[in-house]
């Protein structure tokens, strides 16, 4: 028998893969067809991505405008299903070589140890714009 994970424990491999061991696939290991993934609108590369390809292929679309990119986290709340980290995002525009450093909080959801959705909440899109130099068209 398999010892269920709790939802921190499986937000925290998902954290570990990707920024301690640069890990992508590892990251992604507790998504699945049914995950979301749901980035700001007002960014280029926003919107709600479905299952675990696309999902993919949506954060390495966001790993073409930033380089350098960290997420430091100041605090986790977490509960039977959901889990909230609370840190700064920290990157480099690809286009201007501008860096940011701002406010960011991650919502987790997860169900029988799957990632049901994933969504960052930026405190300053606007910032990221302006470092990015680009306009989302409207």
């Amino acid at each position: 028998m398999t010892a269920t994970r709790t939802a921190r424990q499986v937000v925290d491999d998902a954290y570990e893969a990707l920024f301690a061991r640069d890990d992508l696939d590892g990251f992604l290991a507790d998504f699945d067809d049914a995950s979301e993934l749901v980035e700001a609108t007002s960014l280029p590369y926003g919107g709600t991505f479905r299952g675990k390809a696309a999902i993919k292929a949506a954060i390495q679309n966001v790993f073409g405008y930033w380089r350098d990119f960290a997420y430091t986290i100041d605090a986790i709340a977490d509960g039977e299903e959901y889990v909230i980290a609370y840190g700064r995002f920290s990157a480099t525009a690809t286009t201007t070589g501008t860096r940011i450093d701002i406010p960011l909080a991650e919502v987790w959801r997860i169900r029988s140890g799957k990632v049901a959705l994933c969504s960052p909440l930026y405190s300053d899109t606007k910032l990221a714009l302006d470092a990015l130099d680009i306009r989302k068209p409207e």
